[in-house]
């Protein structure tokens, strides 16, 4: 008999998210899923002309292999910046090539809140995954496996980040540890004496500039930075306020992140409030990618500059 898939499938709870995504990461590749009930089942158990049947009401899970598994792995490491020792190991277990899953979840062990806090995104990032499959399930396709990914990696991140800004000496993390280190980065994108100089002037405006120097920074925990950067706002004499935005900095284990436009946009917003009229960024301080990508974010370029009106 045929299933009227969109009265019968089963609703997608938390529950059976859990019971789908351990059949997704099952290796034995044994289990099937009831789709009226949303339970697991072997296949061994049930009868050839039921799990052959074309309209039957069990269907395999979601495709899910190792190179989706690792990305999930990989996007929440980006995000965890505390303790400094439990992301260096996760760091290292993302190295090991061979037995990466079992030590990742060694290293979690060690924090129950961060693995729970890794169970959470494990499941928002698996969960397009079994919505695309429940779709495809009502419209009849029995699709084996998924073109394109339901769900953009970098969304998930930027789900994960809060953007706070605060004025950079009331930083609650040590704001000048944090420059040495990107200082000391092996960041080949500037030489080393023009960064190292740039820095030296950040810092000499840090603590002893007469204007508030503000910073962005990007986090996953409320305190701990992921990426920071610094600008300040000025009035240039019978003119509007500008903000003028000194650089985004960024540790090596945290590059890649794709979030240097999510803190851009804060720094846009909390400047519009306070009447500025242009955003500027200056310097030489800025990942490369900004220079790429921003006309499509709206930003001129004058010399050596880039702007744009608020």
């Amino acid at each position: 008999m045929d299933i009227d898939y969109n009265n019968c499938m089963f609703q997608l709870t938390d529950a059976s998210l859990e019971r789908i995504i351990f059949a997704m990461e099952d290796q034995s590749k044994t289990t099937l899923i009831n789709l009226e009930t949303g339970d697991l089942i072997e296949a061994d158990l049930i009868p050839p002309d039921e799990r052959d049947a074309i309209d039957g009401k069990y269907a395999s899970p979601p495709l899910w292999d190792s190179r989706h598994g690792f990305s999930v792995l990989e996007a929440f490491t980006a995000t965890v910046t505390f303790p400094l020792e439990l992301k260096v190991a996760l760091n290292t277990a993302l190295r090991r090539g061979k037995g990466v899953f079992k030590a990742f979840r060694a290293a979690l062990s060690a924090d129950d809140a961060l693995f729970q806090r890794f169970q959470e995104f494990k499941l928002r990032a698996m969960r397009p995954f079994v919505e695309a499959w429940m779709n495809a399930q009502r419209e009849g396709w029995r699709l084996a496996t998924l073109k394109d990914e339901p769900e953009d990696i970098g969304d998930l991140i930027a789900s994960e980040i809060d953007t706070h800004i605060v004025q950079a000496r009331a930083a609650a993390f040590d704001v000048d540890t944090f420059i040495s280190k990107y200082a000391s980065s092996s960041d080949e994108s500037v030489p080393l004496s023009l960064r190292i100089w740039f820095l030296a002037h950040l810092e000499n405006d840090l603590h002893h500039g007469e204007a508030p120097l503000f910073l962005a920074f990007a986090t996953a925990d409320g305190t701990n930075p992921l990426m920071i950067a610094f600008f300040r706002v000025q009035t240039p004499p019978g003119a509007l306020p500008i903000c003028i935005i000194h650089g985004i900095l960024s540790r090596e284990d945290n590059d890649g992140l794709g979030i240097e436009w999510q803190i851009l946009d804060t720094i846009a917003a909390y400047s519009q409030n306070m009447g500025v009229s242009q955003l500027v960024l200056e310097g030489p301080l800025f990942p490369a990618s900004i220079a790429q990508e921003a006309e499509e974010h709206g930003f001129k370029r004058a010399g050596s500059i880039l702007f744009r009106a608020l």
